[in-house]
């Protein structure tokens, strides 16, 4: 029996964790996955555009060598936080189930054997993230095997035909990098520009890459159908099918609602942002709140920086009821 159960064991729980455990309250953090599983699946390489103390969590210094840090440095230092810090941990544990008696939560998970294991707890916090659940293209092809919604590296690509779909950071960052591992890179958006809204660090490569022509850009254009040789993709001008041998479809991501709404929580259905109180993260279920990315849907308006902050909140409040 806990006082809380935390539902993901990304940065945002393990911040949730550290703000209950300094006030002495009750928790256990159940991970399905890998701690901090978002982050292991970044690229192998990449450096994040925010600097190393806007990712520290807990009052925990986190020191880089440059200002910016890798996914290598990022990831020794939430392990490093979470076995110095004692932090009450269970990954590789999904949760499948949450039933409510009385004043208890019955939060039921499946380890790797298949075993199914119960945590009761008198509150629940979700910091499940968005990023297990890639948007989908939805056409035909798109349940190949060839066709990725995450990217890790460069190098098996060498010589292929690839096509990344999305025009954000994340498939801005795959091109640039695929065509530096030698790939063939497509780059289809249905934006007018690859060039808005990304990170200043990537506009001059992507610029001269498509200027110069050694990434083929298709603006206002969409995917149409997904073979195993080929991608046909719709452009303002006509209709293409073009060789392919790989797909990156990097959209974006979204949350899984479905164990939110399980509960009786309300999901704005264009957003999919939970309803939530702002000064308490509490939904609109009594005991259960919300931390981190999920709070902002698919709106893009949360990240680390911002949800490492909810779980102080969320502690205050919740040491306040128990007493």
């Amino acid at each position: 029996m806990y006082d809380v159960v935390i539902i993901g064991g990304g940065p945002c729980g393990l911040a949730t964790g550290l703000a209950l455990q300094e006030k002495g309250i009750g928790y256990v953090i159940i991970e399905k996955e890998a701690v901090v599983n978002s982050i292991v699946n970044c690229p192998l390489d990449m450096r994040f555009y925010s600097t190393s103390d806007r990712l520290e969590i807990g009052n925990i210094p986190f020191l880089s060598q440059e200002i910016r840090p890798t996914r290598t440095e990022l990831l020794k230092y939430y392990r490093l936080v979470t076995e110095r810090q004692a932090l009450n941990i269970k990954c590789y544990q999904k949760v499948n189930r949450i039933t409510k008696e009385a004043d208890t939560f019955t939060v039921q998970a499946v380890d790797r054997s298949g075993t199914t294991l119960s945590y009761h707890a008198r509150m629940i916090v979700f910091a499940t993230g968005i990023f297990d659940n890639p948007k989908q293209i939805g056409v035909n092809g798109e349940e190949l095997s060839k066709v990725m919604h995450y990217y890790k590296e460069g190098h098996s690509f060498y010589g292929q035909d690839v096509t990344v779909v999305g025009g954000k950071n994340s498939a801005i960052e795959a091109a640039i990098d695929l065509y530096r591992n030698g790939a063939h890179v497509t780059l289809v958006h249905r934006g007018e520009s690859a060039y808005h809204g990304i990170k200043p660090t990537l506009l001059l490569d992507i610029r001269n890459l498509i200027e110069k022509e050694k990434i083929n850009f298709h603006a206002k254009s969409s995917v149409q159908e997904i073979t195993d040789t080929t991608i046909t993709i719709n452009t303002p001008e006509k209709t293409i099918t073009i060789p392919n041998d790989y797909v990156f479809s990097l959209i974006g991501y979204q949350p899984d609602t479905k164990m939110l709404q399980s509960i009786g929580m309300t999901i704005d259905p264009s957003t999919l942002v939970p309803t939530f109180d702002t000064d308490t993260y509490e939904s609109n279920v009594p005991n259960v709140f919300l931390a981190g990315v999920v709070t902002g849907g698919i709106t893009n308006r949360v990240y680390i920086e911002d949800g490492r902050f909810h779980g102080l909140k969320i502690a205050a409040g919740i040491e306040n009821r128990l007493r």
